[in-house]
């Protein structure tokens, strides 16, 4: 940012700031104690940049070309802010009308330096309520990473805070596989199991989300739009994404693995139905785990070729790049789009001609279930009735039998 940030909140105290009678309790490097609670003037304290709410409209604004280091600290809060209200403005609006009811209940968390580790979204709501004329402070405990606090130690309290008292409930789904490769792949910050620990998840979820997190961020790679994460937001990834990691799951040869994830690339980048997320699952259900896979795939080369390169021919890959390739690409959408439909009908039409055959096995399977021993012993009655239903079922084979 073009300013330079000499905020000292400490110098502040019993000047513009004002120790309340409030506490807030946080784990830091293991050890959970009460900390005091201040009443800080808005004007002293700045967005947390790292903030997982805003991390893919950070990311667009600068894939944009936008350098914000030559932004002064109000454009800067004003860029933010504005990010923030277009995560969620509905979740916004609620928070801000009961913190203008009952006052900001639950103090937020800042550094030293004025950044706002937790509680953007309050700070948020405080900035709008003090340019209606209703408050000018947030209340939050100061945390002074010259006393011996990492950038590990207030990133992992960021997450116990986040996952543990809050719930990230209005989060992005894909701002938070960011955030999860970020943190773990990237930065190395925590290894899963640490992950897990601090966000009150199994390391089980927290593997298959770095799984995901992975494979969003080879797609971009795919498109020629590595690391613009916002791009897989547009688009709205998560749901496809799923279902490209359950697929990809039964693949053990790393070699079929690759075939497999460049043609489910390619379909999400071609398909035309409006529910993408069904679209390869029913690929993945009807075409990669049927009979007739093999033949889809080297059906499909040729396409996930023209559009692998249709894409690393450009030099600047947004949504309207997608829109502008699956139109010049139309001929090869329209085949991609039939190679599909064409194999799963043949898919859906083996399987009803396969279904008299599975039915018979079921009945087979039945019928090993049947205590010869126990016909033996079995009254007159009912031996009379088995033998009606053995003729029942003779004469059904037999009705079967003159069919072929």
């Amino acid at each position: 940012m073009n300013f330079d940030n000499t905020i000292d909140l400490q110098q502040e105290i019993k000047k513009s700031i004002s120790l309340t009678d409030g506490t807030r309790k946080l784990t830091i490097k293991g050890q959970t104690k009460s900390y005091p609670v201040y009443q800080i003037p808005l004007d002293l304290l700045l967005y947390n940049r790292q903030n997982g709410r805003i991390i893919s409209s950070m990311n667009r604004y600068e894939s944009e070309g936008n350098d914000i280091q030559t932004l002064s600290k109000e454009e800067y809060n004003d860029l933010v802010e504005q990010f923030i209200v277009d995560s969620n403005s509905s979740a916004l609006n609620k928070t801000k009308q009961n913190i203008a009811l009952f006052g900001q209940r639950l103090p937020g968390v800042v550094l030293n330096d004025g950044t706002v580790v937790d509680g953007n979204r309050r700070f948020t709501c405080l900035r709008q309520l003090k340019r209606e004329g209703k408050t000018s402070f947030f209340d939050a405990v100061i945390l002074d990473p010259s006393e011996g606090l990492s950038a590990v130690d207030i990133k992992r309290l960021e997450l116990n805070l986040q996952h543990g008292e809050e719930r990230p409930v209005d989060y992005n789904a894909i701002d938070n596989l960011v955030e999860v490769y970020n943190d773990i792949e990237k930065n190395k910050y925590f290894t899963v199991k640490e992950y897990a620990t601090n966000t009150n998840k199994t390391e089980t979820d927290v593997k298959k989300m770095l799984k995901k997190a992975n494979l969003m961020v080879d797609f971009l790679v795919f498109i020629n739009a590595e690391g613009k994460y916002y791009v897989a937001r547009d688009l709205d990834l998560d749901g496809p994404l799923q279902e490209v990691m359950l697929i990809l799951n039964k693949e053990k040869d790393e070699e079929e693995y690759e075939r497999v994830k460049s043609a489910l690339f390619t379909a999400m980048t071609l398909s035309k139905e409006g529910d993408l997320t069904r679209h390869i699952r029913r690929i993945g259900k009807e075409i990669i785990q049927a009979g007739n896979r093999e033949q889809f795939l080297e059906e499909y080369e040729d396409i996930v070729e023209d559009v692998y390169d249709a894409y690393q021919g450009e030099a600047n890959v947004t949504v309207n790049t997608v829109k502008k390739i699956n139109e010049t690409l139309k001929d090869v959408r329209e085949e991609a789009g039939a190679i599909v439909s064409n194999r799963v009908d043949e898919t859906v039409l083996t399987r009803v001609k396969m279904k008299p055959i599975d039915s018979l096995n079921t009945v087979i399977r039945t019928l090993d279930n049947v205590d010869a021993d126990q016909i033996a012993r079995m009254d007159g009655v009912s031996k009379k009735e088995f033998a009606r239903l053995v003729e029942q079922i003779r004469k059904e084979l037999e009705a079967y039998e003159s069919r072929l």
